[in-house]
Formats: structure tokens, C-alpha cells, sequence
């Protein structure tokens, strides 16, 4: 590799990269607005300069690639002038709105100029005038005013999602982002500018005005809105949700994420399953728990019973499910299986699969491709595990009402929940610790970012308390506890830990073993 010199510290850097990226190895933050290592050099903000050893004029560090002796430097005067110069004319135009602007709190603009502006304006003309909340398509706000030119988000949708929507229109200082005439930002992935944008040029119609970021807590977390799996940080304030953003791992995601996912964050606030109920009334959950257990003992001494697991659920949980119900079931069947039509697909991102652990209930031997033959035998003690089947083919409330007993363990209200006898609230990915298998077969941890709702538990421990309540010592105790058990009898998951797991997942290996880490693992 390479070896540069940054401000007289020596580093190896990998062949390509850039000094904004070389720069970053060694915690040192090079200030700039075009350039995006998932879009690549464009040059045009001309905030990065840098001087090089040898070179009599400065250069700019989005264009200067290493090589093997180069020697840079990033905090001389003169590159401080220089920074102060391009902010200020970025001030030009850029209205003063911060304390109501959606970017104020994660602005690059509010952070560079408070680090190197300069501070005393010499402006004596009119600031030029642009659109102000211009409506560029269905989840997209612009405020041309506040834009820098940095021309992100149109390079996304020329060169990531292929649509071409935004374009640079006019010229000089009455230059600004627009669409092209009837060609709103309408693409699967046009959230994505909003993260681009480094300022509060491109707001989401979601997230506006909603709540100020510097009250949001951060969880690293996985979408659950397919099967891709894209990382994500879950960002919530006061026990509610707030948004989705991606998070960087190059072997799922890349930088991005659909529109579509980014919503599903509604679920984990709206429609929750928060009591226990009893045919549809509250009821004291320890004498639920105590009702499931009597079902679970009298289902247990004949055939006839089903336990219907959801691809929403973690491996952890479905790994318990399948351990509890195949022992307080021995004569019934335990699968796993949606109803849920194919979402769409596309060769960026998105899965047909609309469930983020499908490959997780294969790995376990539980995956059913047809659950209506099974729903529809009928008998004795039907349980839904986070099943929603009737919410999506309405025609299974039929067979689900072809048992005797019905018994929901639920993250939302629903259809189904509404023809069980018992219902137990559970909680969703944002609320425990676990573990998904995305389509490729990578195993991706996701961490608890909120408080339970109501009485809401995890899977395994309701099932831990149903089986105290029987008399039988079942369960974990923790996560690590769990995994040890998997480690020895699942597929693909010899050796595993959550540990190993780490931020950016890891490969189940196909014999059993385990394919290389991912960066960060």
C-alpha cells in the first residue's frame, strides 16, 4: 500500500484512496461538500484544499490520490484562508435560518463555518432570492435558498439510481437544483438525497419538523422491510421512533436504502399490541401465561396442534419456538411461513422477499412455501408467533377459526390477533437484542433501542415464563447463553457468537463453517 505523510504522521492507506479518505484514517477531517465515496470526485466546492509538498499552488483533496511518498498538509494558514474564503462565499445567498431549519443539528455548513468561517460579513447587495419549500416530488422538499451546489444529489439519481430527475438549472448565483418539468423525484431511493444533501436543502416531507436530531438517540439496527437486511440506525425519542437512515456496510447496503424501508419504522409505533387479552379484553398477564400454559398441557397429549412462526422473527426466538413447541407439542407441527404477497425488486436493492429472516427459518428447517394446506386441517390448538396471516389473504380466517383453541403471540393488533381466544404482546426488533439471516445467508445483529411497550416481552421469555408456569426449567438466560446452543446444532452456524457478529455481520458458511467477516466484524 501506498505510504503518505499527513500533517508529518506516516500512514498506509489502500491503493485509491483519496486524501479526504486518508485523511479520516487518521482522524483528521478534511471539510468538503461534493464529494461522496459513493459518488466519486467531482470538484466542485473546492472547500478541500490541502497543500502537497513540492506543489506551489494548493490543491484540492478530493482529486489528490495516493501514492507512495506523497506528503500533504491540512492546517497551515494559508489552507485556513482559503476555507474562509470558499465558506464566505457560500454565505453569499444562504438565508440565516438555522433555528428552523430540519438540518440544524447535523448541518456540514453549520459545523465548517463555526470551525473556520469568517464571521464578519461584507456583503452590501441583496441576497439572491430562490424557491422556497418547493414540492419536488412525493416525499421530497427543496429549499433552493439554503443549497449549496454540491450537485450529490443530482450524481445519486444520474449515476445510483439511474432515474436522472434533478438537474442544475440557470446560471451563476441564480443557479439552482430543480427537476425537470414533469419529472418529479419520484424514484424508490429518492430519500436518499435527503441524506446526501449536506445542508437543509432536501428535506423528507416525513421527517419534517418532526423532532430536532439533537434529541434523538441512536441505535444501530437492521430494516426489517425485505429480505436485504440494510443497516440501519433506528433513531427515536421518547419511546417513539423517529426515522430510519442507513448505515455503511458495503457487503448489504452500500451507503443507501429504499423509500419503502424507511417507513417501515411506522409499525414499531402505530397499532401496537401493548396487554394481554383474553378474547379480546385486557386481562392480568400472569394469568395468561398461566391460561397458554394449561392449553399448551391438555394440546400436548394428542395430535392436532400447530405452531405457526413468522420470517419476522429473530433467529434467536425461532430457534426457542421450535426448541419449546417441539417439546409441549411432540404430536403437533411447527412451521414457519408467510402469506404476505412478493414486494417488488430491482438490482439495487430491494427484495421480492417481503420478510427479513426467511433464510433464517430455512436454516432452522422450518420453512413452509404453502401454509394453507397446513391451516387447513384444523384441530385442536392453533399459536401465532408474530404470524399476521389473515391481515394478508383474508380467506384463512376461516381455517384459523377451524381449531378449537387460538392463541396469538403478537407485536401488532390485527386480524389474527382478533379471533385468538389469548393474545401476548411481544416485542419487535427495536426493542430486544437479535439476530437476522438476510437473503445472501450473512447473519446481522440488531440491538435493542427501546423501552418494551406495555407488558410486551420477548419471545423467548414469555416462553421461559410459560414453561415456569408448567413446572419445567426452559430457556435462556441471555443472547451469548442462546447462541452457545445454536452454535452446536444449527447449520451454518458452527463457531458463531454474537461477538463475532459484530456491526457489519457475518456469513454462514455452507457446510456448517463460517465464510470470512465482514469489514468490522
Amino acid at each position: 500500500m501506498p505510504r503518505v505523510i499527513i500533517d508529518d504522521r506516516e500512514i498506509d492507506v489502500p491503493e485509491g484512496f483519496n486524501m479526504i479518505q486518508a485523511a479520516k484514517l487518521l482522524g483528521i477531517e478534511i471539510p468538503h461538500f461534493c464529494y461522496h465515496p459513493g459518488l466519486g470526485v467531482d470538484g466542485n466546492c473546492r472547500l478541500c484544499f490541502i497543500e502537497i509538498d513540492g506543489v506551489p499552488k494548493p490543491q484540492i483533496a478530493c482529486n489528490t490520490f495516493a501514492r507512495d511518498g506523497l506528503r500533504i498538509r491540512t492546517d497551515t494558514e494559508a489552507v485556513r484562508d482559503l476555507r474562509k474564503a470558499v465558506l464566505e462565499f457560500f454565505f453569499l445567498n444562504h438565508p440565516l435560518d438555522c433555528p428552523i431549519c430540519d438540518q440544524s443539528g447535523e448541518c456540514l455548513l453549520q459545523d465548517f463555518y463555526m470551525r473556520h468561517g469568517q464571521y464578519e460579513s461584507r456583503l452590501d447587495l441583496p441576497k439572491v432570492h430562490k424557491g422556497k419549500v418547493v414540492d419536488v416530488g412525493p416525499r421530497v422538499v427543496l429549499d433552493a435558498e439554503r443549497c449549496v451546489l454540491c450537485t450529490r444529489c443530482v450524481r445519486f439519481c444520474d449515476k445510483i439510481s439511474g432515474t436522472g430527475e434533478l438537474r442544475v438549472i440557470n446560471r451563476g448565483n441564480h443557479s439552482e437544483i430543480g427537476v425537470l418539468p414533469g419529472k418529479p423525484l419520484d424514484n424508490p431511493y429518492s430519500l436518499n438525497t435527503v441524506d446526501l444533501c449536506p445542508v437543509g436543502a432536501l428535506t423528507s416531507k416525513d421527517f419534517r419538523f418532526k423532532c430536532r436530531v439533537w434529541f434523538l438517540t441512536t441505535t444501530r439496527s437492521i430494516c426489517a422491510g425485505c429480505g436485504r437486511g440494510c443497516n440501519i440506525y433506528l433513531e427515536h425519542y421518547e419511546e417513539e421512533a423517529q426515522r430510519y437512515r442507513p448505515r455503511e456496510n458495503q457487503a448489504v447496503n452500500r451507503w443507501w436504502m429504499c423509500d419503502d424501508g424507511r417507513l417501515t419504522y411506522k409499525v414499531l409505533n402505530e397499532g401496537r399490541c401493548e396487554a394481554p387479552l383474553r378474547r379480546g379484553e385486557e386481562a392480568p398477564g400472569s394469568e395468561v401465561l398461566d391460561e397458554i400454559a394449561a392449553i399448551l398441557r391438555e394440546a400436548g397429549a394428542g395430535e392436532g396442534a400447530l405452531a405457526v412462526l413468522s420470517p419476522e422473527m429473530s433467529n434467536e426466538s425461532l430457534y426457542a419456538a421450535k426448541s419449546f413447541f417441539e417439546r409441549f407439542l411432540p404430536l403437533g407441527k411447527v412451521v414457519a411461513g408467510s402469506l404476505e404477497p412478493p414486494g417488488p425488486e430491482d438490482d439495487l436493492l430491494r427484495r421480492s422477499d417481503p420478510y427479513p429472516n426467511r433464510r433464517g427459518c430455512e436454516a432452522l428447517g422450518l420453512w413452509v412455501d404453502d401454509l394453507k394446506p397446513v391451516l387447513a386441517r384444523g384441530g385442536k390448538l392453533a399459536i401465532f408467533v408474530q404470524s399476521d396471516l389473515i391481515d394478508h389473504d383474508p380467506s384463512v380466517r376461516a381455517m384459523a377459526l377451524g381449531f378449537e383453541k387460538r392463541i396469538a403471540l403478537a407485536t401488532n393488533l390485527s386480524e389474527t390477533t382478533a379471533v385468538a381466544d389469548l393474545v401476548y404482546p411481544v416485542t419487535p426488533h427495536s426493542e430486544c437484542d437479535g439476530t437476522f439471516t438476510n437473503f445472501a445467508g450473512r447473519v446481522q445483529r440488531f440491538r435493542r433501542g427501546m423501552t418494551p411497550r406495555g407488558d410486551a416481552l420477548p419471545v423467548m421469555e414469555i416462553l421461559r415464563r410459560v414453561g415456569a408456569s408448567s413446572g419445567h426449567d426452559f430457556g435462556w438466560v441471555n443472547l451469548n447463553a442462546i447462541w452457545k446452543e445454536m452454535a452446536r446444532t444449527v447449520p451454518g452456524l458452527a463457531g458463531l457468537s454474537p461477538a463475532a457478529i459484530g456491526d457489519q455481520g457475518i456469513e454462514m458458511g455452507p457446510a456448517g463453517g463460517l465464510n470470512a467477516p465482514g469489514e468490522g466484524a
